[in-house]
This record gives C-alpha cells, sequence and structure tokens, in this order.
C-alpha cells in the first residue's frame, strides 16, 4: 500500500507518452527518406488503343522493395500503439485511486462493451478511470465509426497491424499509389479506371476513355 502512495502523489505526466510519438515520427522520416529513391525509380508506360479509343498507364519495372523498410513502418507503429497504452498508465494514476498494473492499456474496441455491474456500457482502462475519461474512450472507439466498418478506424488499423508485427511477421511493404492527381489538354476523356495498387511488372495504373485526337495526358502519380 505504500507504494501506491507513492504513486498517487505523483501527477499524471504525458512526458512518456510524447517520447513514444516523437519516436515513431523518427522512424517515419527514415522510412519516407528510403522510399523516395523507390518512388523515383517508378516509371509510367502510355499505351493508345485506337480500337477502343482508351489509353492505358502502365508502371514499368517495379523496383524491389527492401525488408528492412517493413522492420522501420513496424517500429513506428509499435510505438504508437505503446503510446496508448502509456496514456492509459497516466490516466489511472490521474484517477488516484488505484496503481496501474498489468492489465492497464488502451482499449481499442470494434464492438461495444457488454454493461458493467453498473449498467454503463463505456469501455474501461483496468483498474479504473473517472466516468468523463470512459465517456471519451467510448466516443473515439471504432465500434462508433458508423456505417463505416470499424475495422477500417485508424485506431483498429493501428491496432491490428501491431499485433500482427510484434506476433506474427513482418508487415509486407508493397508498391502502390499514395496520391494521385490526373491532367489532361485536348479534347474531351474520362478516367475509367484505377489501381492502387499492388503492382507487378507492367500493372496498370489508369485507364481513360478519350473522343477526338488530340488529347494529351499527363497524370501524375506518388508511389
Amino acid at each position: 500500500m505504500a507504494k501506491w502512495h507513492c504513486l498517487s502523489a505523483r501527477k499524471a505526466d504525458r512526458s512518456s507518452v510524447l517520447v513514444r510519438i516523437e519516436r515513431a515520427r523518427t522512424h517515419l522520416y527514415d522510412f519516407d527518406n528510403q522510399v523516395r529513391p523507390i518512388s523515383a525509380a517508378c516509371e509510367m508506360i502510355r499505351e493508345r488503343d485506337e480500337q477502343r479509343s482508351e489509353y492505358i498507364f502502365r508502371l514499368g519495372k517495379v523496383p524491389a522493395v527492401p525488408p528492412v523498410l517493413s522492420a522501420i513502418i513496424g517500429d513506428a507503429i509499435h510505438n504508437l500503439r505503446v503510446s496508448l497504452d502509456y496514456l492509459a498508465w497516466q490516466l489511472v494514476i490521474a484517477t488516484g485511486q488505484k496503481p496501474p498494473d498489468s492489465n492497464t492499456f488502451f482499449p481499442v474496441r470494434k464492438t461495444p462493451c457488454k454493461a458493467d455491474q453498473g449498467g454503463c456500457t463505456y469501455p474501461d482502462i483496468k483498474p479504473g478511470v473517472s466516468m468523463a475519461v470512459r465517456k471519451t474512450l467510448d466516443e473515439i472507439q471504432p465500434y462508433k465509426r458508423q456505417p463505416n466498418p470499424p475495422e477500417n478506424h485508424y485506431l483498429a488499423i493501428l491496432h491490428d497491424l501491431d499485433i500482427n508485427d510484434k506476433h506474427h511477421e513482418l508487415l509486407v511493404a508493397i508498391i502502390g499509389v499514395k496520391d494521385n492527381v490526373i491532367s489532361w489538354f485536348g479534347d474531351d476523356a474520362e478516367p475509367i479506371a484505377f489501381n492502387d495498387g499492388p503492382y507487378n511488372d507492367g500493372s496498370e495504373v489508369y485507364r481513360f476513355k478519350y473522343s477526338g485526337t488530340g488529347v494529351e495526358f499527363n497524370p501524375n502519380a506518388r508511389f
């Protein structure tokens, strides 16, 4: 009990949370630096189908993705997930009633919680946080993101990727479109197909239907 008195005398401190977030930023910066030359090596090839009045843009030779990129992005994901657990620890300390323990972690739920003894369905952080904190936890949970699937929520994606990287295997790093801007000059044209990856050598990326003979295309994509 004396140990908890010492802990409860401390005020909640988010510095450890911020350290983990900053560490994740460092990994992401390293990842971006190593990805940049790979992205620059991606070259688009234009084909014209006269019979169907279509332009097809394909990716030429797909650059190799070094396995170390999987480890780097896995480290970034893990640091972000751990920062949430550190936050959970500090929220329990801020409550000042019971000490955090090995069961103290940040809840990420795709389905609502079952009602507790008091009939409350808000998520909790063991051994307990205030009702105001529980209400906030409820508002940010993946199951609240309706009508979109809860598994597509950022917290759910982060949680699942961390589990996969930590317990199963390295995350797979692939070539895909990061974002795209399509522009062209000439007669009317309409984009009719877009493939955002992953790609192999010669994979189709864009397809356009055009009318007339003077259409010029300049689709830009970051891979």
